[in-house]
């Protein structure tokens, strides 16, 4: 069993995940991209659709052509930004922003990969010999939230999130992630939710795949302060199924909050 494929179930365990956390890998190279085992795709879909089927288990590698989304398209480096996406004048003319300057600040700030590449492969993680550049995870609120707290366990403050419910999977979960090497989540945009059809309670958090390892070590960490009783004992659960109770020693009744809701009897210990 790979690393990978161990982390997959890892996170599998401490998390209640109802969609596979799915990898996302550049292939710069046609050769490089006719060698990679996966299926490939006749017909044109969505990246987010794509992204959205790797989550159910599906494999792929797709080229431009591929592609029915070029907004998709120009983020992963597979096409050049034309002039109506870099000035902000599209996105100004169909109301999504108040006027030109505004939409061109938006346009500015979104980060699209800067290299050229000839494919992408968007596949399970569980699935991946090699690493990936990013993985996406799409999941609710809760999940979502102990993703952050396993980042902030090592690494502080998630300083650059950068959100606008635009590109959602494309740009803010993948090239952003990509070429800022940070963490980012969103809120999903109208158009995923329109192809995709997520639920709505979902939402994505794209990670650099270098930060996965450490991410996850920090969910795992958290456990034992952050989670209560009840889910501490679905993951104690999960991991025995899964052959990793070594992998936490789960402590019930105790949190870091302990103690720290009784208002004015508390201030003896106040400090």
């Amino acid at each position: 069993m790979s690393d990978i494929n161990t982390s997959s179930i890892l996170l599998e365990s401490l998390l209640e995940l109802e969609r596979k956390a799915v990898g996302i890998k550049f292939i710069f190279e046609k050769e490089e991209y006719d060698e990679f085992k996966a299926s490939t795709m006749d017909n044109m879909m969505a990246y987010c659709t794509m992204v959205r089927n790797a989550s159910q288990g599906k494999s792929y590698k797709v080229c431009l052509k591929n592609f029915a989304c070029l907004g998709a398209a120009m983020a992963l480096g597979l096409l050049k930004p034309n002039n109506g996406t870099i000035s902000g004048k599209r996105r100004s003319e169909n109301g999504s922003y108040k006027d030109l300057c505004i939409s061109r600040s938006l346009s500015r700030d979104m980060v699209y990969c800067q290299h050229d590449i000839y494919g992408v492969a968007i596949m399970p993680l569980e699935q991946y010999k090699e690493n990936p550049d990013v993985v996406i995870i799409i999941t609710d609120p809760y999940n979502a939230m102990r993703i952050i707290q396993g980042n902030a366990y090592h690494s502080g403050q998630a300083k650059g999130i950068k959100i606008a419910g635009m590109q959602a999977l494309c740009q803010e979960c993948t090239s952003f992630p990509f070429e800022t090497n940070e963490i980012n989540i969103s809120m999903m945009c109208s158009g995923t939710r329109l192809l995709a059809q997520w639920n709505r309670d979902e939402l994505a958090i794209g990670i650099p795949f270098n930060k996965f390892a450490t991410i996850l070590d920090g969910i795992k960490q958290t456990v034992n302060p952050l989670e209560r009783n009840p889910q501490k004992k679905i993951i104690q659960k999960k991991l025995k199924e899964n052959n990793l109770e070594d992998t936490l020693n789960i402590e019930y009744n105790k949190n870091y909050d302990d103690g720290a809701y009784i208002g004015i009897k508390g201030l003896d210990n106040y400090k």
